[in-house]
């Protein structure tokens, strides 16, 4: 077998703006987003390879996703049906997420069921924690079409409201339990975040999966939602999938290794991975929760990590690994080659110059605006480009 060269993945929470370094300019006012179940914009930010992500992208731009957790109105004081209008609600009342309020079947949801106590869990991460007014809950109504329009007032219910002493905070995570009324099948969850120590307030919209039943199944006793794995892309014959499981302190568990034996869609190999690692881990499923068993569901790019046991703290990461791919010829001077761009997309083997010298990509990518992915930046050296 060829030697396999590593290249970044999606995976539990992390997303490649993340693992290389890069902050971007706006998190200075911008607050946070629901994890889970995860936020449309959220979601779009860590996978916006995403179908109903693409079209976001397309009707309002990619700077929504650079300032996924800034989906806040400044003056809203409580007010909230006066800053974010009919048709608007996903985006926050915001012209920038506008894309988020598309009417589509295909928005991916977060499969929730209630735990052992009967509630639901909520959680925030917030990039800059604030002093909490009340959080307010509202989901659609029982036949609510997500197709027909963008969302409307009057096609949500306020189900739950939260006090500051019903919040669990840990680090920069807000933890909630949500008593809920009865709902099946797809639904979108409206949160409302109101600081005590402003009138701004945060809006998200989270698309959430009751299951077919009329009363959602029980979650199994300890089972519980970690994270996420996703396929981001198409592999080539002979690449490999690992899922890694960890303990509490980091050490290794048990590694569940995936070899194609021939170039494999995206979708089919986010199943696979997922089938071995449900029969053959001791502390995982990967799948979508249906009538309190975790089953690999298909055709989807994001599959949802349950731990079987809580109490066991035990963390994941997937990595994929394609086949070395032979260098290319690099010219005899850095003129040579095209001049490195910002904003330009960039396939595997493709040479560039970039002060006076010379880098292969490593990884296809596209050099998003303002991300700082130059070719020899800290954290993109030797996992997007190599300098040859």
């Amino acid at each position: 077998m060829p030697a396999l060269t590593p290249v970044l993945t999606r995976l539990s929470g992390a997303c490649l703006l993340g693992l290389l370094g890069w902050t971007p300019a706006s998190d200075a006012l911008a607050h946070g987003a629901p994890e889970f179940p995860i936020s449309r914009q959220y979601n779009c930010y860590k996978n916006p390879s995403l179908p109903a992500c693409q079209a976001a992208i397309a009707t309002g731009g990619e700077q929504a996703l650079y300032d996924w957790n800034g989906v806040n109105q400044a003056a809203a004081n409580g007010n909230h049906r006066a800053v974010v209008p009919d048709l608007k609600i996903c985006a926050g009342g915001q012209e920038k997420f506008k894309g988020f309020d598309l009417a589509r079947n295909d928005w991916p949801a977060t499969a929730w069921s209630p735990g052992t106590d009967g509630k639901y869990e909520y959680r925030y991460n917030a990039t800059a924690p604030h002093r909490s007014l009340n959080w307010t809950f509202f989901l659609t109504r029982d036949g609510w079409t997500p197709t027909a329009s963008p969302l409307r007032w009057s096609d949500l219910e306020q189900v739950a409201q939260l006090g500051p002493d019903q919040i669990v905070t840990s680090g920069k995570t807000y933890t909630m339990k949500l008593s809920l009324p009865k709902r099946s099948g797809k639904q979108v969850l409206f949160s409302v975040w109101q600081r005590a120590d402003s009138t701004e307030a945060f809006y998200a919209c989270s698309d959430v999966d009751f299951g077919g039943a009329t009363t959602p199944p029980s979650v199994p006793t300890g089972l519980k939602q970690i994270g996420q794995v996703s396929a981001a892309q198409d592999l080539p014959l002979n690449s490999q999938v690992k899922l890694r499981v960890f303990d509490k302190s980091g050490g290794d568990l048990e590694t569940i290794a995936l070899t194609l034996p021939a170039a494999t869609a995206k979708a089919a190999w986010l199943s696979q991975i997922a089938a071995r690692a449900n029969q053959a881990s001791a502390y995982l499923r990967i799948g979508t929760l249906q009538g309190g068993n975790v089953v690999v569901p298909s055709g989807v790019t994001v599959m949802d990590v349950y731990l079987l046991n809580a109490a066991s703290g035990a963390s994941y990461a997937m990595d994929v690994l394609l086949p070395a791919t032979p260098p290319t010829t690099p010219p005899t001077t850095p003129g040579d080659s095209p001049a490195w761009v910002e904003g330009a997309s960039y396939a595997v083997g493709q040479v560039v110059s970039y002060q006076g010298k010379r880098y292969r990509c490593l990884q296809a990518h596209t050099a998003y605006q303002g991300a700082g992915w130059t070719p020899s930046a800290a954290g993109v050296l030797d996992i997007l480009w190599k300098a040859l």
